[in-house]
């Protein structure tokens, strides 16, 4: 049998004790660490952008993005940046609704990170931003994985849009709802509309 050789990054993140999860205000100083999933193709496949060929494609990302971003926070191990998360709001009538978007470095995979990172968030998003009603996420229908780690975190299937643009193809939409009701779910992992909803924050 073929033995598969890892390289230190793989055989870091292996070995590396994935509890110590945290999110913070992502800066300049964890540029080189974005360069671990902004240049890995399995990554970007799944993204909205294409794989970096070069550093000055971060540091512009940070400084035109993610600087200037309402919500976004690095996903940290022991206060080191492997991955990012963030919440963009949408505005005039649909200012109760947001988007979620998140990215992972692949070495870190498979291990309940993201879904941690997610339900962080959500604990958090609702409270700060007390007029959102409505938390949705884009994700591309072969990403399996990500759709689970979703699931998990209490956003329930909502519809396939079919489209292509850039890396997208066709995406599947998933919910959360406004804290009260999100706890419900959390608690028996069955969604319960709230009837009394404002149409805005139930689709039909």
């Amino acid at each position: 049998m073929e033995e598969i050789q890892l390289n230190s990054n793989e055989i870091a993140a292996e070995n590396e004790d994935c509890s110590d999860i945290s999110l913070r205000l992502m800066d300049v100083n964890d540029i080189d660490d974005m360069m671990l999933w902004a240049t890995d193709d399995n990554v970007s496949k799944y993204c909205s952008w294409s794989t970096y060929t070069s550093k000055q494609q971060a540091i512009d990302y940070m400084a035109n993005t993610v600087t200037p971003h309402p919500w976004w926070r690095a996903i940290c191990l022991k206060n080191r940046a492997i991955g990012s998360i963030s919440v963009t709001p949408f505005t005039g009538n649909d200012v109760c609704r947001g988007e979620l978007g998140y990215v992972l470095a692949s070495n870190y995979w498979g291990k309940g990170i993201v879904t941690r990172a997610v339900e962080m968030v959500v604990s958090m998003i609702f409270v700060e931003w007390p007029h959102l009603e409505r938390l949705e996420a884009l994700v591309d229908v072969e990403n399996v994985g990500s759709q689970k780690v979703m699931e998990k975190a209490g956003f329930k299937r909502e519809v396939e849009l079919r489209f292509s643009v850039g890396n997208f193809k066709n995406c599947t939409c998933l919910r959360g709802l406004n804290s009260s009701q999100l706890g419900n779910f959390l608690l028996d992992r069955f969604i319960r509309i709230n009837k009394k909803s404002t149409p805005s924050s139930v689709a039909e």
